[in-house]
């Protein structure tokens, strides 16, 4: 019966080991946190923040609204940095958006998105550098990838929507 009891102990430890060596949790693979907008389905229903790569020549906004809707998000925050190229901004003060040909330094993108009517509503402003290192900022309202961008995506646990405001005709956050 001891030399019973030996042998699983010792086919235990053996399997521990092995278990350590070639595939424990210290060499177990993890998911990786970047994805593109192809691979977005699968994190659906994730909870985790990732990043989203963009390649030169998709479209900003509705390449996140794509990924939004792949990974089944109820509302995100995100913040973002790389190139963009011709983005087309406006802001509050002028009831114009203005286009700024070219390429552009993508220093700083904050927004977040919701849903709106059963949409995706993406919100983003950014803060841009021309080649003479100028900046200019606004709200965007489209913009196609330069050389990469890199959107970090931070899933709210609860749902984010937004409603137009009939006065104003912005896309308020219902609260």
């Amino acid at each position: 019966m001891l030399k019973k009891y030996l042998r699983i102990i010792v086919l235990i430890s053996i399997a521990a080991a092995l278990y350590f060596i070639f595939g424990g949790t210290s060499s177990a693979p993890t998911a990786s946190a970047g994805v593109n907008k192809s691979s977005c389905g699968s994190l659906a229903n994730t909870k985790l923040p990732f990043i989203l790569v963009l390649d030169s020549g998709d479209s900003l906004i509705e390449s996140i609204n794509q990924c939004a809707k792949d990974a089944k998000l109820v509302g995100a925050s995100i913040s973002g940095l790389g190139q963009l190229q011709n983005p087309i901004l406006a802001d509050a003060h002028r009831p114009t958006q203005t286009k700024f040909d070219g390429y552009y330094e993508l220093a700083s993108l904050n927004g977040n998105i919701a849903s709106h009517e059963g949409n995706y509503y993406t919100h983003l402003h950014a803060v841009l550098g021309d080649d003479s290192f100028r900046s200019i900022a606004g709200h965007v309202n489209a913009a196609t990838v330069g050389l990469t961008v890199e959107v970090t995506i931070t899933p709210l646990t609860g749902s984010l929507n937004r409603a137009i405001n009939p006065e104003t005709g912005f896309g308020l956050i219902v609260h």
